[in-house]
């Protein structure tokens, strides 16, 4: 049982790496809208690769390689296919009042 909720628990903290460094990858972009000003990209991407290979290696621990690869690929496509769109519509609610 405990190995059972240990793998989960690597899994969630994998998967939390993962959408962090999706986002952080997002805040470099020039036409990102959370922040005022984007990230220098320098320090994005770095803080971004760190977390991915953190991920990965969580990933890893629990799965195979390429289903680790597998894994953080899915996540990253979601955070950023998702995160702009929930930022669009958040912002769209806004402009309204």
């Amino acid at each position: 049982m405990s190995s059972v909720l240990f793998d989960t628990s690597l899994c969630a903290l994998a998967v939390m790496c993962s959408v962090e460094a999706g986002v952080c990858v997002y805040l470099t972009a020039p036409r990102q809208m959370l922040l005022r000003k984007a990230l220098p990209v320098k320090t994005g991407l770095g803080v971004a690769v760190a977390l991915a290979l953190a991920a990965l290696r969580l990933f890893c621990q629990v799965v195979g390689v390429f289903t680790a690869v597998f894994a953080l690929a899915v996540v990253l496509m979601s955070v950023w296919s998702l995160l702009p769109l929930c930022v669009a519509l958040a912002r769209r609610g806004q402009d309204r009042s």
